[in-house]
Parts: C-alpha cells; structure tokens; sequence
C-alpha cells in the first residue's frame, strides 16, 4: 500500500514526478489505450510519496508529447481504490491529472 499517499487521502495538491516507460491497457470495451508510468512521485517538497504511479494518457498529457526520463510537475488528487481482479485489495492513486508541465 502506498502509506504516504494514505495519509493525504481526498488531498489535492503538487507533484513532481519522472517519466518512466510508456504502455498500454484495455479499457472497459476491450479497445487499446495508452498509458504512462510516472517513477519517484514527489510532493513540492521532495517527499517521495510512491516508487511509481500507472496513469492513462489523456490530451492533457499526450500534447506534451513527453519523453522517458523528462521531470514533469501536475496537480491531482489522492484518493483511495479497490484492486486486483476480485476487488479483495485497497490501495491509494492519484487522479484527475491536471497543470501537467515540463520542469527545467
């Protein structure tokens, strides 16, 4: 579980974060969609709030047309999910990505 994100459970706030490897899932209608793995997810402060982070890329991101390795800075939500295929398991995810930038 991702005890640092527990902590900051409905928060919204920065974060920084690296970009790992790109991939693909299959959505609710079995069509392909792009996905993206954030690694060393930190808040402003340089706290690491989790190793990594799976995200869909959406056009927010996909304009941005980042690359593995590029620092990035985004605002999103901790919020806490069911996981794993029977739903027997809880972990916490950041969600609606927004303010996603290059950082220098």
């Amino acid at each position: 579980m991702r005890k640092e994100l527990a902590k900051l459970n409905t928060t919204r706030m920065s974060f920084t974060a690296k970009v790992g490897k790109f991939g693909t899932k299959k959505n609710y209608h079995g069509y392909s969609e792009p996905t993206i793995c954030l690694c060393n997810v930190k808040d402003i402060d340089g706290n690491i709030m989790t190793d990594h982070i799976w995200f869909t890329v959406g056009k927010t991101i996909d304009k941005l047309k980042l690359e593995v390795n590029e620092l990035i800075k985004f605002d999103a939500r901790v919020s806490g999910y069911r996981k794993g295929y029977f739903k027997d398991g809880f972990d916490y995810k950041l969600n609606n990505i927004s303010k996603v930038e290059r950082v220098n």
